[in-house]
């Protein structure tokens, strides 16, 4: 009977088939979260990977096509038929409306993610077009406004990926009200902005993380949404600090940034450290966000030995996606072998477990 999920559990006990204090030690041996004092909101079970419970079927995949093109359509109406600015609440209504249904009883997590990024595009746009159209508040008020619509989102609909929107409506608040009391600081160190701002994502991240330390619970669900905000924060913020990004145009049209060699060893080695810290808290979220600064690091390392463009694209495939899977295959072994010369500090979590019960 120790094997039953939560559900069944919370079935039996109704049925009076069990006692309260066996349905306690039973649920205790489900998930160490309860014992803990996580609420039961917080207790979907994920396991101790990097669990994403984000898509259950092709049909997920078939509606999010779908409410993407909505979307885009929802766009380009208001955009071109009303011009914008207050009008966009509407499809932003909307956009909740479908998420009630999506999210909130169907459960459905890639549809629902959409529908929430719609939401924020169309609540952002929505909200800016009412402040300038009242003459009230400024970009401050914007950002604020869309802040709550969207902590209102997640308390409605619960998802963890919210909490990644949510990191960004915030961080967009943080940013204008710095450029509204010092315009020409935020100016000068935009890059230590993003950087800070990927900092105090990880931050969060991992507090979530240090709250289940076996990713047993939502918690650790909030975090890796949150780890993959912040990577590409933290990385973008130092390249604009400490990387000279030049620019060649490609086909006569088409400006292309470009690194030259030091450069491209800098974002490696940024790429690198990176990588390194997400083995030691296990959560390779953060090696997915900087793929790209990887794979153009790589890019540029390799044109300097003269190859021409369509082998460098190649080779640069190659080495990323290997270098990628050999990690993927080899990720336990190598955390099992890095944790032992760690200090024994409570982010960095215990060597993997599989099947983790408490």
């Amino acid at each position: 009977m120790t094997d039953m999920t939560p559900e069944q559990i919370t079935a039996a006990l109704k049925a009076g088939i069990i006692s309260e204090t066996q349905a306690s030690a039973m649920r205790a041996k489900l998930s160490p979260a309860i014992s803990s004092g996580i609420e039961p909101s917080d207790q979907a079970m994920i396991g101790n990977e990097d669990d994403m419970r984000f898509l259950r079927s092709f049909s997920d995949v078939f509606i999010a096509i779908g409410l993407g093109l909505l979307s885009v359509g929802l766009f380009a109406s208001f955009l071109f038929i009303s011009k914008g600015g207050i009008m966009f609440l509407v499809p932003a209504a909307i956009m909740a409306v479908l998420a009630e249904f999506f999210g909130r009883r169907k459960r459905q997590h890639l549809p629902t993610l959409i529908t929430a990024l719609s939401f924020l595009w169309f609540t952002q746009m929505g909200v800016g077009g009412l402040v300038k159209k009242l003459d009230f508040g400024g970009d401050i008020t914007v950002a604020f406004i869309t802040f709550l619509a969207m902590l209102a989102f997640y308390i409605r609909i619960r998802l963890p990926f919210c909490m990644a929107l949510m990191a960004i409506s915030l961080l967009y608040v943080a940013y204008a009200v710095l450029a509204r009391i010092a315009p020409d600081f935020l100016l000068g160190n935009v890059g230590w902005a993003f950087f800070i701002g990927g900092i105090a994502t990880l931050a969060t991240a991992m507090f979530y993380d240090s709250q289940d330390r076996h990713r047993t619970t939502r918690f650790a669900d909030n975090a890796f949404w949150l780890h993959l905000t912040a990577a590409p924060l933290i990385i973008h913020g130092l390249m604009i600090e400490f990387v000279s990004l030049k620019s060649e145009t490609v086909m006569n049209f088409v400006p292309v940034p470009t690194l030259d060699r030091g450069d491209a060893v800098i974002v490696m080695i940024m790429v690198g450290v990176l990588a390194v810290f997400g083995l030691a808290i296990n959560r390779r979220a953060l090696l997915v966000s900087s793929l790209g600064y990887a794979g153009v690091a790589i890019g540029f390392l390799m044109k300097d030995i003269g190859l021409d463009i369509g082998s460098v694209v190649a080779l640069t495939f190659v080495v990323l996606g290997a270098a990628v899977v050999f990690l993927g295959v080899g990720w336990h072994q190598a955390r099992n072998a890095l944790i032992k010369v760690l200090p024994k500090w409570k982010i960095f979590p215990p060597a993997y477990v599989p099947n983790f019960k408490g």
